[in-house]
């Protein structure tokens, strides 16, 4: 059929809606539009492909009658159909049977669009076999050189021993000898999938390792203080946490591990950790593959692997600075291979990440192990713009546990923040309220699952009265600041008028601890409305920066002479960390360092670039030369 020269107008002003998903009326005249040139094709195939698995009848029916100038666009739209999206047995088996046809068109681009097609997951879970076997005879008919290099990446993606032993037999042919490798490698990885992997979370390294531990840029201190915390009863002894930073390997934690590996998971900052290799400087327009290859071979690689992993060692490569840089995978996987065939590449199924970091004309490789993370099963539900579970931890940890608590979230959104305070320590009552009935239904979901028993939500707005009953002691949360809600005008005046009302909700000690967007405004507010700043701490936020902020009203003094001693027991503590010098979360003993001089309480600007960061990362903690204020009383006890 010949293509209209324009399509029909109402179709062509669908198809500028990026939106647009077509229905069955739509499919003759966009299978005739793939057949022009230029946009209009191209708009209807992502049309089509948007239709997903409904499109693929009318595709395959159409391809069979058409020329070869279309049957090859359409070959390749039948495979992308076929991926698309969930697909019943019946069309898959008919749209794999249509491509296995196609292996022997007359038309060179239709056979090898079949060809590329049949290698995509979709295709092999349609018969694995069926496809592997029909693979393997076309790959030995076929002459043309491209067509054969498209059969033998399918070969390899769609692994198995016949595959392996076609790829054997092209072995004298140079047309296709890279091609060729690469697919032995895949199909041998195909192959090891039979055999189980997984992390052993329970053992410790045979002798003390260092451990590389990242969070969310700006926590690195808080995370610290966790890690620190872990030290107490660790059968495997400190720590001993130290904030690393320099241009290869950016802003981490660094401990030393003698116990268990999942003992870290103590740590409620973290985002991942991983056992790094030692530094390896490149020569000048250095090989990073066969660095990275040498590093993952050297003594130190293969004890931690083989130490953590029960049955096959299977890792992928992870480039810090983003790409997939398929080649340079390629050639560090051939050449681990030769050496260590117990390495399998694996980026679908592995349980090692290797991460490499570049910088300073070094490479520096992390192996990072692919544990279930149990810190945040209670996460039943989530709501847009909802707080990262780290976050929430961080918040939690700033504002420390006090078991007369009244702690009020008025943006509860899911509840982490209240769910992370509950898992703290003690409370009195816990309270969370939204304008979202649907966000106070999950809100209430995750506060079951984590246990925090007598947790009231209620439907209200967050600059409203606090809920009725005693005055919150405490008011923990994140107002909606991701990218999904848009910072107007009238979010400033909210937020304004939301840190205005907490300053009057607190009962007298009390503390806010929440995320602000706008930390100068929000700051100064607060200073007026009679709050003292206590912790002043930048946070990545993914992808734009806001700032933690914890505040404390102060109560009215009684007396001079215990003005400093009434202070210390009733202040609500934005300082909750402790780990500094190695004591756990259950202190409650006051510090030397909170009567430090202001002089040295400036702000630091602490970037990941920075070779020597300053042991504040960020964080201002504001003195206040009226009096020294201390950890609350019970601040430090642990949940139970």
């Amino acid at each position: 059929m010949s293509p209209p020269a324009t399509p029909d107008p109402d179709l062509q002003r669908a198809l500028s809606d990026p939106g647009f998903t077509p229905g069955r009326r739509h499919f003759a005249a966009l299978l005739d539009l793939l057949a022009a040139a230029g946009e209009p094709a191209e708009l209807a195939e992502r049309a089509l492909r948007r239709a997903g698995a409904a499109a693929l009848p009318a595709t395959i029916e159409r391809a069979d009658g058409a020329a070869p100038a279309l049957r090859a666009p359409l070959t390749r739209l039948v495979g992308k159909l076929m991926a698309a999206s969930p697909i019943e047995p019946e069309a898959a088996a008919r749209a794999r049977d249509y491509l296995l046809a196609r292996l022997r068109d007359d038309d060179r681009r239709t056979r090898r669009m079949a060809a590329v097609a049949l290698g995509k997951p979709a295709a092999a879970e349609a018969g694995r076999s069926i496809v592997e076997a029909a693979l393997a005879e076309a790959a030995r008919g076929e002459r043309s050189p491209d067509v054969r290099r498209a059969l033998i990446d399918a070969l390899g993606k769609v692994g198995g021993d016949a595959a392996l032993g076609v790829l054997a037999e092209l072995g004298g042919d140079e047309d296709v000898a890279g091609a060729r490798s690469r697919a032995e490698l895949l199909a041998r990885r195909t192959l090891s999938r039979g055999e189980p992997s997984a992390i052993a979370g329970d053992r410790a390294p045979e002798r003390p390792v260092r451990v590389a531990v990242r969070c969310r840029r700006g926590l690195e201190e808080i995370l610290a203080e966790e890690l620190a915390a872990l030290d107490l009863g660790a059968p495997g002894g400190a720590l001993a946490p130290e904030i690393r930073s320099d241009p290869c390997g950016g802003t981490r934690v660094e401990v030393t591990l003698s116990g268990r590996l999942d003992v870290l998971f103590g740590a409620r900052t973290m985002l991942s950790f991983a056992l790094p290799l030692p530094l390896r400087k490149l020569a000048a327009e250095g090989d990073v593959a066969a660095a990275v290859a040498e590093r993952l071979l050297s003594r130190e690689a293969r004890d931690a692997l083989r130490r953590f992993t029960v049955g096959a060692i299977r890792y992928r490569i992870d480039w810090a600075r983003g790409g997939k840089r398929r080649a340079a995978v390629f050639r560090v996987a051939t050449a681990v291979e030769a050496e260590a065939p117990e390495l399998v590449n694996d980026p679908t199924q592995s349980t090692w990440d290797v991460v490499v970091y570049e910088g300073d004309d070094r490479i520096r490789v992390e192996l990072a192990p692919r544990l279930p993370d149990p810190r945040f099963t209670y996460r039943r539900g989530d709501v847009p713009a909802a707080s990262h579970p780290t976050i929430a931890a961080a918040l939690a940890r700033i504002a420390g546990a006090r078991a007369d608590d009244v702690v009020w979230d008025p943006f509860v959104g899911s509840g982490l923040e209240l769910c992370e305070r509950a898992l703290l320590g003690p409370y009195r009552r816990l309270v969370g309220s939204d304008r979202d009935p649907r966000a106070l239904q999950v809100a209430r979901e995750n506060l079951e699952a984590a246990g925090a028993r007598g947790a009231e939500l209620l439907q209200r707005d967050a600059s409203g009265p606090p809920p009725p009953g005693d005055a919150p002691t405490l008011i923990l949360t994140n107002p909606p600041l991701g990218r999904r809600v848009e910072r107007t005008g009238d979010l400033d005046a909210m937020l304004d008028r939301f840190v205005e009302g907490a300053a009057r909700a607190l009962a007298p000690g009390g503390r806010l601890v929440w995320i602000s967007p706008f930390p100068e405004r929000t700051e100064a507010i607060a200073r007026r409305s009679g709050l003292r700043p206590e912790v002043l701490q930048r946070v990545d936020m993914g992808g734009f920066d806001a700032q933690i902020q914890s505040f404390h009203k102060q109560a009215p003094r009684q007396h001079a002479s215990g003005d400093r001693g009434d202070l210390r027991r009733g202040d609500g503590g934005g300082r909750a960390l402790a780990g500094r010098r190695g004591r756990g979360a259950q202190q409650a003993e006051p510090r030397g360092e909170q009567h430090r001089p202001a002089r040295q309480e400036e702000r630091h600007d602490h970037r990941d670039d920075d070779p020597k960061p300053p042991r504040a990362v960020g964080r201002r903690h504001i003195a206040d030369k009226s009096a020294a204020v201390g950890p609350p009383e019970g601040r430090r006890r642990r949940r139970g």
